[in-house]
């Protein structure tokens, strides 16, 4: 009987236009080493579908693997999936006369970028209830889209509509249930508990995921989809609380137990809010901070190579620092993937491989740049390296620079990767310290609003600051020596590396360690 359903199975996916068609065995991915649930298949291994299959329908299933790497599928034009745990990102790219996909079952979440490049893509319907989804990026290049419809409820939305010439057809969502928590009201609304408590298959939809949600925050594999779902959960669980389902007291008791297990679950935010403190003053630290004279060698050679003087300006200190932030940001592009220029760290080497090569660097390479950028305008000049708690397991972190402000007399952000800058309420510029301070105190920050990154995307101040810097403000680490070259290939003397880090933490890639706030923003010259 085992051998006649697999056979059944292999039939109804695969769908033969021609006798000689390829077939596939769509095989279990490797995003997740075991089930995300236990006693639920990641996939089945029966799955058998024909490169010239013009409609697929996919059973449910733990998670889907990315089709378009299987074959082109050249005739496929629609596409059906029941219950999945786990999309990633790029799950239908390439197929050049795909017309429809429809999501029938539950999706417990999916990636960034979730359906690209099919030329003929008309219609993309979500019929089931989603617990969360990927950020901003959702769909890209889908020149005839014309209708995203999503019938039930969304828990946590974190999607944008494409820019108008990638999906040039579609001019909205089409909201036919409740989205719960959404990020851009321009995208949809979020639905009220009057409009919840008065359909009976919303409530009905919601108790289905919270019941999931549990699945996934009691797991023992699930890895970081608990995460991801004890954020969704915090969304769903008061609203369930507030309808009078007893799904809300189950759900409560499973982020309870989710959370006792440690920073699994926990947000970026949460994560530095429970740091540890900084010590008190250390009197016994034997380092001192030193900057460039905007007279030396390498330094002349890069402000009269570019005229820093005149992309400076002749304003005050604080415009003098934007205009190179945003000199640097705009003249080279970010690429996180591709490293630092080969050769020396230094302005003129990094701007000319990046024309060159055509291509980026990363933000490492961007904050080198503009410090040594502000250093030869007289201004004294960090990079600073912001790590998270977890740098052992994240190896993603993030460099940015900090400038010293003569009329301030204080440090101020500035990341080049960004052109970011960050203020308090009363637009005064801010420095790391004073951001993370504010973060962990839940005081205003305020993210300049022509952040971006490469002039392509606008970055937002929720993604930016409340997840991303808020992961990489735990441990900070400078260099004690700022100058052109200040690391990597040099002739000259380089300083050492120090990170400012919480009490009863280390960071081992750093030639100090120490808790002494105080001393780590001291004013130069001091």
């Amino acid at each position: 009987m085992k051998k006649i359903f697999i056979y059944i199975i292999s039939l109804l996916f695969s769908t033969h236009i021609c006798s000689n068609a390829e077939d596939i065995v769509i095989k279990s991915p490797n995003y997740f080493s075991e089930p995300i649930r236990e006693g639920h298949a990641l996939f089945p291994d029966s799955l058998v579908l024909s490169t010239e299959a013009e409609e697929i329908e996919i059973p449910n299933i733990g998670m889907f693997g990315r089709l378009g790497e299987y074959g082109k599928f050249p005739n496929l034009r629609k596409v059906t999936f029941g219950d999945v745990d786990y999309i990633p990102g790029g799950v239908l790219s390439g197929m050049p006369n795909l017309e429809e996909v429809v999501f029938n079952g539950m999706i417990g979440h999916f990636d960034c970028t979730l359906i690209s490049n099919c030329p003929k893509l008309k219609t993309i319907t979500f019929k089931g209830p989603i617990s969360s989804t990927g950020g901003p990026g959702f769909l890209y290049n889908l020149p005839n889209l014309k209708n995203v419809v999503f019938e039930s409820v969304v828990v946590d939305l974190g999607v944008e509509l494409s820019p108008r010439h990638l999906c040039p057809k579609l001019t909205g969502i089409t909201n036919n249930g409740a989205f719960l928590k959404v990020y851009n009201d321009s995208v949809t609304h979020a639905a009220t508990i009057e409009q919840l408590k008065s359909d009976p298959r919303l409530v009905a939809d919601m108790e289905r995921l919270a019941q999931w949600q549990s699945e996934v925050l009691r797991a023992k594999n699930s890895d970081w989809m608990r995460k991801w779902q004890y954020q969704a959960a915090k969304t769903l669980q008061p609203i369930l609380a507030k309808i009078g389902s007893p799904e809300g007291d189950s759900l409560k008791k499973s982020m309870e137990y989710a959370w006792n297990l440690g920073d699994d679950v926990k947000n970026e935010l949460e994560i530095l809010k429970e740091s540890p403190s900084y010590n008190t003053p250390d009197t016994t630290l034997n380092l001192q901070f030193k900057y460039a004279a905007p007279s030396d060698s390498l330094l002349t050679l890069s402000r009269k190579r570019f005229n820093l003087d005149s992309i400076a300006g002749n304003g005050d200190d604080i415009s003098r620092i934007k205009n190179l932030l945003y000199w640097v940001h705009n003249n080279i592009t970010h690429d996180g993937s591709n490293g630092l220029a080969p050769g020396a760290r230094n302005l003129r080497n990094t701007y000319d491989s990046s024309r060159r090569d055509s291509c980026g660097y990363n933000c490492r390479a961007l904050a080198i740049c503009l410090t040594e950028a502000l250093l030869a305008e007289g201004i004294p000049a960090r990079y600073i390296t912001c790590l998270p708690k977890a740098w052992d397991k994240d190896n993603d972190c993030h460099v940015i620079c900090v400038a010293w402000s003569e009329s301030l007399g204080k440090w101020v952000w500035v990341d080049p990767t960004f052109a970011a800058f960050v203020t308090d309420e009363n637009g005064l510029m801010l420095h790391p310290g004073e951001v993370r301070y504010r973060l962990q105190h839940d005081l205003p920050v305020v993210l300049n609003k022509d952040a971006n990154w490469n002039n392509k995307w606008a970055e937002t101040q929720d993604e930016y600051l409340g997840y991303y810097m808020a992961k990489n403000l735990y441990m900070l680490q400078s260099n004690t020596f700022n100058q052109a070259e200040p690391e990597g290939e040099s002739t000259h003397k380089q300083g050492s590396h120090v990170t400012l880090a919480p009490q009863g933490m280390k960071y081992p890639y750093s030639d100090y360690n120490i808790t002494d706030e105080q001393w780590f923003w001291q004013a130069p010259g001091k």
